[in-house]
């Protein structure tokens, strides 16, 4: 008898399962690994976006600085009005011409497809051709957006060097709410930190020589 109770009590030990114990460090354990995946897909799409964020801020202000450069070295004819105010009005609607092209900016106000908000506009940079001498451009505005959607022209100068056919393009964009930026519609704004919330900033600043080769 003594002998077929002790071979009951192995098998009774054998068919024991975890623990609450057990059971609750191996579901923390999980819960860690798990939370450290999530961490590192979360770091990984947020590296990407920054990149992609980053470039086509750079793209655009290299699309507008190259376009009007172009303008400049092969259309001939007049360049102006130059803008030379310091301090631009932001919302304010200027333009530039270059020979049969008109480029009208709302300086400082951010580019948004729907109805606009705070510091928003539907038309942030245009270009269209003109005919005839160089005037305010008429309401409604009217030419082909050079930005897209949450980018805004912070800054654009156009200087003659002198009294030669050189003159220095400077363009400024900038990607992001205002609540992503220090002084969002000047001429310099500044990022607070790689993104707020689910929103990215980003600023590029490009700068140039061109001559005018056709008078």
């Amino acid at each position: 008898m003594s002998h077929l109770t002790g071979k009951h009590t192995g098998v009774n030990k054998s068919m024991q399962g975890f623990t609450i114990v057990e059971l609750m460090m191996a579901t923390l354990v999980f819960s860690v690994i798990l939370l450290m995946v999530t961490m590192g897909v979360l770091q990984v799409n947020r590296v990407y976006y920054k990149g992609v964020t980053e470039a086509n801020t750079q793209n655009s202000a290299r699309a507008i600085m190259d376009t009007i450069s172009q303008a400049i070295q092969f259309n001939g004819g007049t360049v102006g009005p130059l803008p030379t105010n310091p301090s631009p009005v932001p919302g304010t609607t200027y333009y530039v011409c270059v020979n049969n092209q008109q480029f009208i900016y709302k300086q400082g106000y951010q580019l948004v497809s729907g109805a606009p908000g705070l510091h928003q506009t539907n038309q942030a940079f245009l270009q269209k051709a003109i005919s005839g001498a160089c005037g305010a451009p008429p309401l409604p505005l009217t030419g082909r957006e050079l930005l897209s959607p949450n980018m805004r022209l912070s800054n654009l100068q156009v200087t003659r060097i002198g009294s030669s056919n050189l003159y220095k393009v400077q363009v400024t964009v900038a990607f992001g709410d205002d609540s992503v930026m220090t002084n969002p519609t000047s001429l310099a704004p500044v990022c607070k930190g790689i993104r707020a919330g689910n929103q990215f900033c980003s600023i590029s600043s490009l700068s140039t020589v061109v001559e005018k080769r056709i008078n």
